[in-house]
């Protein structure tokens, strides 16, 4: 059951990194935002909106990668430490 929930837990992070990259394809929602909110638009790329904010619009694919894996490797180190206690 454990390993369930952990893969599920892994499937909404996965999830959440694909809507703020360039990746998302889904328009699940309407053209006013997620909820009403404007800022979540359907079409995502959020990543790249905020990246070009910062000047860091070439930068934004590896800055993804990079960010995605930091995230990832922090979700599975919590998770280790919360339910490793061999």
């Amino acid at each position: 059951m454990r390993r369930v929930v952990g893969i599920a837990v892994a499937a909404i992070f996965l999830a959440v990194l694909a809507y703020l990259s360039r990746f998302w394809v889904f328009r699940w929602w309407e053209r006013d935002g997620l909820f009403g909110i404007e800022v979540l638009r359907p079409q995502g790329e959020l990543w790249a909106r905020w990246m070009r904010d910062l000047g860091l619009g070439p930068y934004e694919l590896v800055l993804w990668a990079i960010a995605a894996f930091a995230v990832l490797s922090l979700a599975q180190k919590l998770w280790d430490s919360l339910f490793n206690r061999e």
